[in-house]
């Protein structure tokens, strides 16, 4: 059902929506057309995205959590994005991923992949984010075109988190 932007209410997340972001994860997997076009995060690594130095946003319509999306400071090497770019110097530049986005199949189609997506941007800028790093299915056309939309450029397409991903970046 569409709804205009104005009737969601865009703010952060916290622990206290945990369970409500795991079940919209687990909706989300449940109803996928390809098993690879998202990968399962766990309680842990959800609930770290609920605390600083990450930052989560939520989009709520009629006070229930309806989609969420996440920006991530890797704390380990193995979520770090901005190390798989080819061709591009991140040499002393400050990095995070936009790691999640997933929207109540509910209320797919309006548009709140793009603005949580927008949102995060700024929020990183405001953190002092210099390079933005994101990845998605090949096969998952909806992200793409959020995520090119969003001004992100495609860099490469790699194996990461056990299937294909293509890698893209924003310089902030």
């Amino acid at each position: 059902m569409k709804h205009p932007i104005h009737e969601f209410e865009f703010k952060l997340c916290t622990l206290a929506d945990l369970d409500r972001i795991l079940e919209m994860q687990e909706d989300a997997l449940a109803h996928l057309a390809s098993p690879n076009l998202l990968r399962k995060n766990t309680v842990e690594m959800l609930a770290e995205c609920l605390q600083p130095p990450h930052v989560t946003i939520g989009a709520w319509y009629d006070g229930r959590l309806v989609a969420f999306s996440v920006l991530y400071v890797p704390t380990v090497e193995d979520e770090r994005l901005d190390t798989a770019l080819e061709g591009v110097s991140i040499d002393g530049l400050t990095a995070a991923n936009y790691k999640l986005c997933i929207v109540d199949r509910a209320f797919r189609g309006n548009g709140l992949q793009y603005a949580l997506g927008m949102r995060l941007i700024e929020t990183a800028r405001e953190m002092g984010v210099q390079i933005l790093c994101v990845t998605a299915s090949p096969d998952n056309s909806h992200s793409i075109a959020n995520v090119e939309r969003m001004g992100f450029t495609y860099n490469r397409t790699l194996g990461k988190y056990g299937f294909d991903r293509n890698l893209y970046y924003k310089l902030l």
